[in-house]
């Protein structure tokens, strides 16, 4: 087989370890909140509970993402053709791709639910918090 299959082959199993690790960090909430792996939303990124929730229901699909790329590169490898090994990296990215982006699309929507944290006694943003409804001389406003 030819040096670019394997290196193919080899890059796909690579990313597919990497999304199992990511994917099992993610189902339980051990993954901190970073601009570089996993569920990266602004919905997620809004803060930790956001990106535990994004990431927790995410994982499932980012896990079987990982699986699907481990075992295309894999079979790519060890193809008894150049034909079938294209054919499987083909395959296998492909399902990874949409694997991971229903992941992400279902995580984003997962931490769009969540509510916003609550202003602390404040019924919204302001200068002075004797003008707004709910805000009274013990609350957390800061005029």
């Amino acid at each position: 087989m030819g040096l670019g299959l394997d290196i193919v082959g080899g890059v796909l199993a690579a990313v597919g370890c990497a999304l199992v690790v990511v994917g099992v960090l993610g189902w339980r909430r051990r993954l901190p909140r970073n601009r570089v792996v996993g569920v990266r939303t602004a919905a997620t990124l809004r803060d930790d509970e956001t990106f535990a929730v994004g990431n927790q229901v995410g994982a499932p699909l980012g896990i079987a993402a990982g699986v699907v790329a481990a075992l295309g590169g894999t079979a790519a490898i060890g193809a008894p053709s150049v034909a079938a090994a294209w054919v499987l990296a083909g395959v296998s990215g492909i399902g990874v791709v949409g694997l991971a982006l229903l992941g992400g699309v279902l995580g984003d929507r997962a931490a769009s639910r969540i509510a916003l944290p609550s202003l602390g006694g404040c019924t919204g943003v302001c200068t002075g918090c004797t003008m707004v409804e709910g805000c009274t001389a013990g609350s957390q406003c800061r005029s």
